[in-house]
Parts: C-alpha cells; sequence; structure tokens
C-alpha cells in the first residue's frame, strides 16, 4: 500500500521540456528543483573509470542538482519518472549548470533483471564505433546521417548478420541513429536473445538486418580510438 511513481517513456522525452528534480541535497530536507531536458543521450566519461564497456547515455538537465541529488527521481510535469539523478559536471563539486540522469528505460529494464535474475543481462551488438577523427569516416559521414562503425567484434551479433567496418549504422528498429550513444542507450534496454532491426549504409546503399543480440560482444581484433558498444 506505498505510494510509488509511474515510469514513463524515457525515449519520448523531448528537448525543451521542463522537468522536477526530488532529492536531499547537501543534507537539506527534501527539496525539489525545476528546470528543463538541455541534451539526451550524454557521455560524459565517467563510468569507463570502472568499466570498459561502459554504459552511459545520460539525460541532462539545467534542474539544480548537488551531493545528495543522487538516487532521487526526475519526473515530467505528470509526476511521472523519466530518470535517476546521478551526476553532475562541475569544476567545484557543487551545481554548476549541468545535472545528469539515468533514463527510466534503462533503470527499469536493469531492475527487473535484478528482480528477476538476481543480475544484470546486458545485450551486446559488437561493434566500435568512430570518434570522427579519421579522414575516412569524416568523408563517409559528410553524406551520410549516422554511426561509422570501426570494427566489427568476431563472432558477435554485428559479425553474424554481416555488418563490416565502414558500415554506417542509420537506424535501430526504425529509429533514426546520430550518436553512439544513441545506440548504446537502445541495446542497453534489450536483453541477449531480442532481435533488432539494424539499417545501415554501405557504399552509399541502404540495407536492413535482422539480428538476435548475444551475452558477449564477441573478440575484438584491436581496440584503436573509439568507443566499443559490447
Amino acid at each position: 500500500s506505498l505510494p510509488y511513481l509511474t515510469f514513463a517513456n524515457s525515449d519520448d522525452v523531448r528537448l525543451g521540456q521542463w522537468v522536477l528534480a526530488i532529492g536531499y541535497p547537501l543534507n537539506l530536507d527534501a527539496t525539489v528543483t525545476s528546470g528543463i531536458v538541455s541534451a539526451k543521450s550524454r557521455s560524459i566519461g565517467i563510468n569507463s573509470r570502472q568499466s570498459k564497456t561502459p554504459l552511459e547515455a545520460f539525460i541532462q538537465t539545467d534542474a539544480a542538482i548537488n551531493p545528495g541529488n543522487s538516487g532521487g527521481a526526475l519526473v515530467n510535469t505528470n509526476g511521472d519518472l523519466i530518470g535517476i539523478n546521478s551526476a553532475i559536471a562541475s569544476p567545484t563539486g557543487s551545481y554548476a549548470g549541468y545535472g545528469y540522469a539515468i533514463p527510466s528505460n534503462m533503470v527499469n529494464k536493469i531492475a527487473a533483471d535484478i528482480i528477476k535474475y538476481g543480475s544484470t543481462k546486458r545485450a551486446y551488438l559488437g561493434v566500435m564505433f568512430g570518434n570522427g577523427q579519421s579522414e575516412e569516416e569524416q568523408a563517409i559521414t559528410k553524406t551520410v546521417d549516422g554511426v561509422y562503425i570501426v570494427e566489427v567484434s568476431k563472432g558477435s551479433a554485428a559479425d553474424e548478420a554481416g555488418l563490416k567496418k565502414g558500415d554506417v549504422i542509420t537506424r535501430l528498429n526504425g529509429a533514426k541513429i546520430a550518436t553512439g550513444t544513441q545506440i548504446i542507450e537502445k541495446i542497453a534496454a534489450m536483453r541477449p536473445g531480442d532481435k533488432v532491426s539494424v539499417s545501415y549504409n554501405r557504399d552509399g546503399s541502404e540495407k536492413t538486418v535482422n539480428l538476435t543480440l548475444k551475452g558477449d560482444a564477441g573478440t575484438y581484433a584491436s581496440l584503436k580510438a573509439g568507443t566499443a558498444e559490447q
């Protein structure tokens, strides 16, 4: 009989929409701050300290968040949960205009895994995407919107589906993809064995393949500059 929040679909969150951050900042009592969503699918590099395959696809907000807010709710104006406040970007350690929340879809999936299985069941696509530095990538992405594949892991779902270095992923399950962080966010909401439709551009031609995600990333020949979506 306890009250609870309803999970909203964090994929539906839009830039500029109003949000409220709820927590206990700076050892204060329950506090609510307001702001807008200023960015989505944002990676800030903090989880790479603990993992070679970090999950980072934060909702960025300018609602004031300080130490003590972590674990608190980020809600929309209907009071539905869209994220869990988790981090700030600050030169001082206190609020400087940028707060970050784990999207509710990712939270919901991970929590459900822990309840049902006792641990998370992470799915892997098995591609390493570029960082926009190579001349080859820059030349291709000037004409094709999407995420350039730097390397495909041997034995991965992507490898078995025929994806190759130089392909540009343009859509996942029909949704447009513009950044590698978006790929991470969408795959993180899935489980091994789930099927996903991947649209990609190869040599100017658009193709679509259906693949089954795996519970391991396979084997990379190298770990060059780029981010492995594993």
